[in-house]
């Protein structure tokens, strides 16, 4: 397993956030503390930041480290990127030519959207969606719509309907596939089937699936009366 570095400076990046899309392909590679990008804080402590190429930056690469990486008693395992679309200018440092050379699954976009980067600590900063619900022309139909967030390049909308709000974090990635999945859409959505009492949660995602901004509200919807 790789171990995160807890930085109270709030320096801790959202794992993977260099890539262009979620989709990729990981494996686990031993993470060098004496790789030259390891960062050494004032603590003592030591880790090798998410983006750094492993086992390093030329002809030798195999893979992108996928997060930070606490090296700090030593060499450490870690989840490394071999299979990809990634942006260069997330990397803590541009590509050797030839470790790109060498990558041969990593497909690399030079410059990415100006989207900000979320920090796994800084919880306050999620932005605020507003959602309204109300009653849709047919039995347990509901139309919702959103309000007071305008999405930036690269983001979307996505929702989830449950028995409670769902809190999420800034930064944290949803999954769009596979069980407990949310679902991307344009809104307003017109006549979606829901049960008055349920809640709709609204996220705004970026690139990698990670949310900026959220919102959600009570289901009205038409009864069979």
């Amino acid at each position: 397993m790789s171990f995160i570095q807890k930085d109270p400076l709030n320096s801790l990046y959202q794992p993977g956030w260099f890539l262009a899309f979620a989709e990729c392909i990981r494996k686990t590679a031993q993470i060098s503390a004496s790789h030259s990008q390891a960062v050494t804080r004032a603590d003592g402590t030591k880790y090798v930041p998410a983006g750094a190429v492993i086992p390093a930056n030329g002809a030798t690469a195999v893979g992108i480290l996928y997060e930070d990486v606490d090296v700090s008693t030593g060499d450490m395992p870690g989840s490394i990127v071999v299979e990809g679309t990634i942006y260069e200018d997330r990397l803590p440092a541009a590509l050797d030519s030839d470790a790109a050379t060498a990558l041969t699954g990593i497909t690399v976009i030079a410059t990415a959207p100006a989207i900000k980067r979320p920090t796994s600590f800084d919880k306050d900063a999620l932005a605020a969606i507003t959602v309204a619900s109300e009653a849709g022309s047919g039995a347990g139909k509901t139309d919702v719509s959103v309000t007071g967030y305008t999405l930036g390049a690269g983001e979307r909308l996505a929702y989830k309907i449950a028995a409670a709000a769902i809190s999420v974090a800034l930064g944290e990635v949803v999954p769009l596939s596979g069980v407990g999945a949310w679902t991307v859409a344009t809104f307003p959505l017109d006549e979606l089937t829901a049960t008055t009492g349920q809640y709709i949660t609204v996220v705004a995602i970026d690139s990698i699936g990670a949310v900026v901004a959220a919102g959600n509200v009570v289901i009205t919807s038409k009864s069979n009366g």
